[in-house]
């Protein structure tokens, strides 16, 4: 999937990618907001001709709607992102101070929802920690093959594969093991 990203150019995406891949690797826990941005574009570039292919088949919209897409999808993404963490803290403290204690004061029932949103926090920072060093293993090891068929060398899969677990383990390992998370 990622990979018919290179039709577009058979460079700057590659280049593109291991750049993007080897910054989440290592510090997305920091920059889940850019990666979430950057998975709905791909999404939207890859996907967006095939939804719209379902409602249309004016080739204006099918060569110009994929970007409209990716864009308006990327948008949308950057909101809920900020949104549900609003609202998980909030539903979690709301349900545990209501559904535990019906009878708690406010001020504990404040308590509990400060606890379940610090709880919420770092848990997020595990997970994004994880995943984002996931994600940017795959996309380093893309761009790399890609960089190096680029300059006519053979990668095969176990090449591909290697850098995929090379690059997750450390990306993984340095944002686990960083002093502080995400802000």
């Amino acid at each position: 999937m990622i990979g018919e990203l290179v039709m577009y150019h058979t460079f700057a995406v590659p280049a593109f990618m291991l750049a993007a891949g080897i910054a989440l690797a290592f510090f997305g826990n920091r920059l889940v907001p850019f990666a979430l941005v950057i998975c709905a574009l791909i999404l939207g570039f890859l996907h967006g001709g095939s939804f719209l292919l379902l409602f249309t088949v004016n080739p204006d919209v099918l060569r110009f709607g994929p970007v409209i897409l990716a864009v308006l999808l990327a948008v949308l993404v950057s909101f809920l992102y900020r949104m549900a963490f609003f609202l998980a803290g909030l539903f979690i403290g709301f349900f545990a101070s209501s559904a535990l204690f019906p009878d708690l004061s406010v001020v504990f029932a404040g308590g509990l929802a400060l606890i379940a949103g610090a709880l919420v926090y770092v848990a997020r920072n595990f997970v994004f920690s994880v995943l984002t060093a996931l994600m940017g293993a795959g996309l380093t090891a893309t761009g790399a093959v890609n960089l190096l068929a680029w300059v006519n060398v053979s990668a095969g899969v176990a090449v591909y594969w290697l850098i995929v677990m090379i690059i997750f383990i450390a990306g993984a390992i340095y944002q686990l093991n960083r002093k502080k998370g995400r802000k």
